[in-house]
């Protein structure tokens, strides 16, 4: 079988031994200009999915931030803290634990004077008595005003009714004391931001080199009252007719507030950025595509929706320094650009 096999294949080798194709005219040519196209193809779409990967990656930690730091804690929090302090004993109006009333002492009949029936005299003896023991305890979350007859009065951790006059001033050490965790709450400042944001720039040379178009997330830290430094990760995407370059960037910015109320921030931002282009040139390495340097400044707005979220717009100007690239972009078309920052900010 085998020698039948090895027959075959040597008739096949004489015959198409001289057996040729002949191709059109450029077509390996052709061919080795098709072949670097299609490898950059494959390497912008492995890289359109890493940043797609990223992105759903983004969105889910951002969601799951959104329904952490929105969550009630301190109400979660305070509700087993009552139920821890119920299982160990009452709680008055004010939320503070007090002991149940003592036990009252068991109260001993007197021995009854002997009844006399003529010549006949009967005895009760004291061993009959009587003992009465109950214990009450109460909760009041709310103020009554009686007359001076009747008052409330808390001594010795428990109520006691008594005929004295309110001291003004113990009621109101006992409503400041009441409302203190409440003003500590609102009065709670927020110390750490978090900021997802998208942004975009002018173009170049009548669009040949189009808007730019970043996104990226970034992590603010309040130093004061007044000042904050910002710092995170920003993805850039520089197009243009003939190309389309991916930059991963790191700002740093110190952010001013200039006006704080109730609904609307208004702060200044200055800082920096230190960019690299990751994808999209024909040599990504640091000789060929250097690190670049830029400096930005700008005016920010955040609307507050609730006490930890808020949307801002951020328009600025920024100036691009000059690298040893040979590529073109719109960042050396057009150096000194306008763009504009908007997105979520989340506090905790």
């Amino acid at each position: 079988m085998k020698k039948e096999k090895d027959e075959i294949t040597d008739l096949f080798r004489t015959r198409l031994a001289d057996t040729g194709m002949t191709v059109r005219e450029g077509f390996w040519e052709e061919l080795s200009q098709d072949i670097p196209v299609a490898c950059q193809h494959r390497r912008r779409l492995l890289l359109f999915r890493v940043a797609a990967a990223a992105s759903v990656l983004l969105v889910l930690a951002a969601s799951s931030a959104t329904f952490w730091y929105l969550s009630p804690k301190d109400e979660i929090e305070e509700a087993f803290t009552q139920i821890a302090v119920t299982h160990g004993g009452a709680l008055d109006g004010d939320g503070v634990r007090v002991n149940q009333l003592p036990q009252p002492v068991q109260p001993v009949l007197a021995k009854p004077s002997p009844r006399s029936y003529g010549m006949l005299s009967q005895h009760v003896e004291a061993e009959d008595s009587v003992s009465i023991s109950f214990s009450m305890s109460f909760t009041f979350s709310s103020t009554s005003s009686v007359g001076n007859d009747s008052r409330m009065k808390r001594r010795n951790d428990y109520w006691q009714a008594t005929n004295e006059q309110p001291d003004l001033e113990t009621v109101t050490e006992q409503k400041d004391a009441a409302n203190a965790p409440l003003q500590a709450k609102m009065e709670k400042e927020h110390h750490w931001a978090m900021k997802a944001q998208i942004g975009t720039a002018l173009p170049a040379e009548n669009g040949t080199y189009k808007m730019p178009v970043s996104a990226g997330v970034t992590i603010e830290r309040k130093l004061n009252n007044f000042l904050g430094i910002e710092t995170g990760l920003l993805y850039s995407n520089l197009r243009s007719e003939e190309q389309a370059l991916h930059y991963l960037g790191i700002p740093v910015k110190l952010n001013i507030t200039l006006a704080n109320t109730k609904k609307v921030d208004v702060y200044a931002s200055v800082g920096g950025i230190v960019d690299k282009c990751i994808g999209g040139a024909p040599d990504n390495s640091f000789k060929e595509e250097p690190i670049q340097l830029a400096v930005t400044a700008g005016i920010g707005i955040n609307y507050k929706i609730n006490d930890q979220l808020a949307l801002f717009a951020e328009p600025g100007i920024s100036h691009h320094f000059s690298t040893d690239s040979k590529l073109a972009t719109v960042r050396t078309k057009r150096p000194t650009n306008f763009n504009l920052l908007c997105g979520i900010r989340m506090t905790y």
